[in-house]
Parts: structure tokens; C-alpha cells; sequence
């Protein structure tokens, strides 16, 4: 599947279970089957730049996703 920028998908597999990540803590987590994240960037080559967050909007983990490690939760308005 095709993800576009701002799209919400869920981890559904990890081919990397450990990755370079970023985020607000350091060390920042490494993501889980089944976080959700917002897609920031498609990167090309069906990677994806994906960003999650908690509630008030603090980032946990900003991390680089192959589209079959992802599941569609909900595509962004007017797309």
C-alpha cells in the first residue's frame, strides 16, 4: 500500500526490531508491534518516515518504516 504524509498507520511487523531512532528521551524506545505513528515523509523506494507521539504531543519515536511493516488506521481528511 501507498502511505501519504500525515496518514496514521500501525507497526504490524518489524524487519529491523532494533533501529535508529530519534526522539524526546535518550535513549528513545525502540517501536512496537502494534504503535501507531503518523506517516511525516515518504522517502521513496516504499519507505517511510514515521513520527508517534503520546497524547499531548511529545515525540517517543521518529523512525524510517518499510510500507509492508505497516497497516492503514486511518488516511488524513481530503486525501
Amino acid at each position: 500500500m501507498h502511505f501519504q504524509p500525515d496518514d496514521t498507520v500501525r507497526v504490524v511487523r518489524l524487519t529491523e526490531p532494533d533501529r535508529e531512532v530519534t526522539g524526546s528521551s535518550d535513549p528513545a524506545p525502540q517501536p512496537r508491534i502494534g504503535d501507531t505513528a503518523n506517516v511525516v515523509a515518504d522517502i521513496g523506494d516504499d519507505l517511510y518516515l514515521l513520527e508517534s507521539c503520546t497524547d499531548d504531543g511529545v515525540t517517543l519515536w521518529m523512525a524510517e518504516f518499510a510500507a509492508e511493516e505497516l497497516e492503514l488506521v486511518e488516511r488524513a481528511p481530503g486525501d
